[in-house]
């Protein structure tokens, strides 16, 4: 998911519903490694408990991505405050 431009200190909630998963909140240059299979940082984990709380540490162009290795799952994503 394209978060766009975030400022730091932004705060995302994830609603995950169906399956754990794994949540990466990634800047540009690493959402760009992550989809060309090279080695990246992200900020989040795995989490098997629902709502997630993020926060974006640093100004910077954000990416979310989810992986509930392939189970059926629905994410809502909401800004609570930036």
């Amino acid at each position: 998911m394209d978060l766009g431009s975030i400022a730091g200190g932004a705060w995302f909630e994830v609603e995950l519903r169906g399956s754990t998963a794994r949540v990466c909140l990634m800047a540009d240059d690493d959402y760009q490694a992550y989809l060309d299979g090279d080695a990246y940082e992200y900020h989040g984990g795995f989490y098997d408990v629902s709502p997630v709380s993020l926060e974006v540490p640093y100004d910077d162009y954000w990416y979310l991505v989810v992986n509930s290795n392939d189970r059926k799952i629905k994410v809502q994503v909401t800004q609570l405050f930036d």
